[in-house]
């Protein structure tokens, strides 16, 4: 372990340090006394009287050196470089242990924590050991706003954090007064720790760390400069113990979560639920850290090999390729709420990056229509549904257009709703095989098996594309007079009138059931 120069100087605050070398965050392995030119090692803190360093050999020069003021100081500032003066009473030995008093305190804190860890000791246990070294009142919180761990060992007269600890979370008016200040906002992309140096909810200034995974909120620590000022060195011990109860949170996240994230209730309660005010949509979605308006689409999936394992993958790797995605789980299927943006995947692009994913955990994805609003949400997940439930949806995969990509293992309500109009519409298949349009692609297919031709083909480039003659001969490498010559004789073999709406709507959802006969 290794102390930086920021902590050390807060410990030897007493002795009036006079710091000056400008990188304050070089760490030390430790101390030793100013020797032979030899034994010259940057990675430890030289302790020395400032006589004996202003006469230092050559090679101490890359060491930072902390001298105990026992000469004038010379006017000339640049023979200090990389030297920290202390005015104290001690010598130059006695002052070498005191500071080697503080390493040891420090490197004894972080032994207990490592033994902490390796016994697999709770966060609180980690808390409860950092008490005496930070000294300010620190609290953890998981995604819910609910308390995970505090220093019980101290006190606190803040309003806010004493209603946590009182009531196991955050109430509402915390929360408001979080919204109030835009602190969700900077939450949601915060990477390192930060400090606000005066009360803005609290009464204190305070250091924070917000823990993410996957794109995803899932703890807040939270430490109240309430006894210490928030120093540079304060930070870095901060730090350290940030790094220790990093295991703890990933260790939790791997047990399949622990500590839930507060969206995962809220998207299936919005999934389940009909009697949701559009406020209580917008208050649940802004606790969540979810914006209620916007362009969206809702995501399944669902596999057939080891469901909890492969799942739980796969909401990791979705959470981590797919942005602003919001994943989880419900009865064996996973869900995926996705936020799109102007430099978000279009469906398509969304759909080729599925096909990918399913292809490698042998799964499968329905995917619903976008949609605007988290009132919606219901209605996109019966679509998401419908699209992953559909065993085989969409045109005949010998119609498919040509140089378009055909998606195996995922599916979307677009595709499908044809054939889910269908199946809802009539549970006796026969009234839609019996009907004109059917027969007539019947007839169609019997006679290009007779006859060597491909007009069922064509009738369907011709109708997708709008009866557009050039495109549909573009698309089947025909000259744009060989498609009108043909589309009338089509005409002449199924006996109906092209030129009715109708009769067009009807064959293309005709389209959408046929098989040919084997």
């Amino acid at each position: 372990m290794e102390l930086s120069l920021n902590i050390l100087l807060d410990a030897l605050s007493d002795a009036n340090p006079l710091c000056y070398t400008k990188d304050k965050s070089r760490t030390f392995s430790g101390v030793r006394l100013l020797g032979k030119a030899q034994d010259a090692d940057p990675g430890k803190l030289v302790i020395c009287g400032l006589s004996q360093a202003l006469n230092a050999p050559a090679e101490y020069q890359a060491c930072v050196v902390a001298a105990v003021i026992d000469t004038e100081l010379p006017k000339n500032a640049a023979t200090m470089q990389n030297m920290v003066l202390f005015d104290t009473e001690m010598g130059a030995v006695q002052f070498f242990m005191h500071v080697q008093d503080v390493f040891d305190r420090y490197i004894n804190w972080c032994f207990n924590m490592d033994q902490c860890l390796i016994k697999h000791r709770s966060i609180q246990d980690l808390l409860t050991l950092s008490e005496d070294i930070i000294g300010n009142f620190i609290t953890i919180s998981d995604s819910a706003f609910s308390l995970v761990a505090y220093t019980q060992g101290l006190t606190c007269d803040d309003e806010i954090t004493n209603r946590l600890i009182e009531k196991g979370y955050h109430d509402q008016d915390a929360i408001r007064r979080f919204g109030m200040n835009n602190l969700m906002n900077y939450w949601k992309d915060a990477d390192d720790i930060y400090v606000r140096k005066t009360g803005i909810v609290t009464q204190y200034p305070m250091m924070s760390k917000v823990i993410h995974y996957n794109n995803s909120y899932y703890s807040h620590v939270v430490m109240l400069c309430n006894n210490r000022p928030p120093t540079d060195g304060l930070r870095d011990l901060f730090r350290i113990l940030i790094d220790h109860l990093m295991t703890c949170f990933e260790r939790q996240w791997l047990a399949n979560n622990q500590m839930p994230h507060i969206y995962d209730s809220l998207l299936l309660e919005l999934l389940e639920s009909s009697d949701l005010s559009p406020d209580m949509v917008n208050a649940k979605a802004k606790n969540a850290g979810l914006p209620a308006k916007g362009s969206f689409v809702l995501v399944k999936v669902s596999t057939d090999e080891n469901a909890g394992i492969m799942l739980q993958r796969l909401c990791n790797e979705i959470s981590s390729r797919v942005p602003q995605s919001r994943v989880t789980l419900s009865n064996d299927i996973l869900i995926a709420l996705i936020i799109q943006s102007g430099q978000g995947k279009g469906i398509q692009e969304l759909m080729e990056l599925m096909q990918e994913i399913m292809d490698r955990y042998n799964s499968s994805c329905g995917i619903s229509d976008p949609f605007t609003s988290l009132m919606d949400i219901k209605s996109a997940g019966m679509q998401a549904q419908i699209a992953l439930d559909a065993k085989d949806c969409g045109p005949l995969k010998s119609l498919a257009l040509p140089g378009k990509k055909q998606f195996s293992r995922v599916r979307s309500f677009t595709s499908c709703y044809p054939g889910y109009v269908f199946s809802e519409s009539t549970k006796d298949i026969s009234v839609i095989t019996n009907s004109s349009e059917y027969r007539a692609l019947e007839k169609l297919q019997e006679n290009d098996s007779k006859r060597g031709t491909n007009n069922l083909k064509l009738l369907y480039f011709y109708l997708i594309n709008e009866r557009k003659a050039s495109e549909t001969a573009k698309l089947l490498h025909m000259h744009r007079n060989n498609v009108i010559y043909r589309i009338s004789k089509i005409e002449e073999i199924i006996n109906l009138d092209l030129d009715d709406p109708d009769v067009r709507l009807r064959l293309l959802l005709c389209f959408e059931i046929y098989r040919p006969k084997e």
